[in-house]
């Protein structure tokens, strides 16, 4: 991520004195089911922001203690000139908590390797779209994102892991995972720094003024993804 000036991060602080979903910028890859980022609290709203290497799958953890819980999960991606106008990411919850498996998803198959003990809970694969997409504005990152179905679920105590990934394996691009639904405000410096990063659209990977034929148009970061 790019170095904000500290003036331009006080502006911030003065503008936005709170703001809801937290959002953090993936720096090292989110990771996979070996280790997935664990989500501090289940219930409260992250806006996690990520990028999908060819082949590479997220994964998230959510961990419910106690019973009668909202699992509450959406996946959006950035408008970004015409590059993912056709990219939708999937995603898939599964649990440890046998109480909360979907018996009519036990014989669907995965382009990764489920985890021993888990089973799967709820499978998003977004048909084929026709037309032009409909999109909206984030109100506190001001950005475009492209409308997308939203998972609310009622579940068990548990553990609960959210795996996010693309259909076709040889596709990548930027998307962001948004979790909870409790409003827990932070104006925190990381916080500030990772709305900054976001407003001025440095977490892309892509150029969105360029083709998407374009070679130059692909942003490499310095992270590094995991397989």
């Amino acid at each position: 991520m790019a170095k904000i000036p500290i003036l331009v991060l006080l502006l911030f602080l003065i503008a936005f004195p709170v703001f809801a979903h937290d959002p953090s910028i993936e720096e090292e890859d989110w990771g996979g089911f070996d280790e997935p980022y664990r989500v501090e609290d289940a219930t409260i709203s992250y806006a996690l922001y990520g990028y999908l290497d060819e082949a590479d799958v997220d994964v998230f953890q959510l961990d419910f203690s106690a019973d009668d819980n909202q699992l509450r999960v959406e996946v959006l991606v950035p408008v970004c000139g015409a590059h993912y106008a056709e990219f939708q990411p999937h995603f898939a919850v599964f649990s440890d908590n046998p109480d909360a498996a979907d018996s009519d998803l036990t014989d669907v198959e995965f382009p990764f390797a489920v985890p021993e003990g888990y089973a799967p809970v709820y499978v998003e694969a977004n048909a084929a779209r026709e037309g032009e997409r409909e999109t909206f504005v984030e109100a506190f990152g001001g950005t475009e994102f492209y409308e997308a179905p939203r998972l609310d679920l009622d579940v068990p105590a548990g553990t609960y892991l959210i795996a996010v990934y693309a259909p076709d394996e040889d596709i990548s691009g930027d998307y962001t995972i948004a979790t909870g639904y409790r409003e827990v405000f932070s104006m925190g410096l990381d916080t500030v720094t990772a709305v900054a990063a976001i407003r001025a659209n440095s977490w892309l990977h892509r150029d969105c003024d360029l083709a998407p034929d374009d070679p130059h148009a692909i942003i490499e970061h310095e992270h590094e993804h995991g397989d």
